[in-house]
């Protein structure tokens, strides 16, 4: 919701598609990372839409604090694009993204590229 004038917004996942290199395609996770005796830092790094699943299968991104980067539905609102916690409860079932979710085997370790990944939010798996 605005905090100018109240208005609803509908915000939608959105891969960084504008952005180059690593980050083509894949969605920005962010954390605020607290350090004894230093002031409270956010970081971030980027997914791809299947490791976004696993960290989903897996309740990493509860349990570590993640956000996800959103862009809203219609319009231009908001002029910085906020990270929200999305709650497993919030995907659609059935929807593409909850069929990746399910594929995923929660047994097996997490690749090597989606540890190196979290490794830049200070989180270790």
């Amino acid at each position: 919701m605005s905090k100018k004038d109240g208005v609803r917004q509908t915000f939608v996942l959105h891969p960084f598609t504008d952005t180059q290199r690593d980050s083509l395609g894949k969605f920005e996770l962010v954390r605020d990372v607290s350090q004894p005796g230093l002031k409270d830092v956010k970081r971030s790094t980027f997914v791809s839409f299947h490791q976004l699943a696993e960290l989903y299968a897996k309740g990493l991104l509860e349990e570590f604090g993640f956000s996800v980067r959103m862009c809203p539905g219609k319009g231009t609102y908001p002029a910085k694009l906020p990270a929200k916690k999305i709650l497993p409860t919030s995907i659609k079932p059935g929807s593409s993204f909850d069929l990746e979710v399910q594929k995923v085997d929660v047994s097996k370790p997490a690749p090597r590229e989606l540890r190196t990944a979290l490794l830049r939010t200070n989180v270790k798996i």
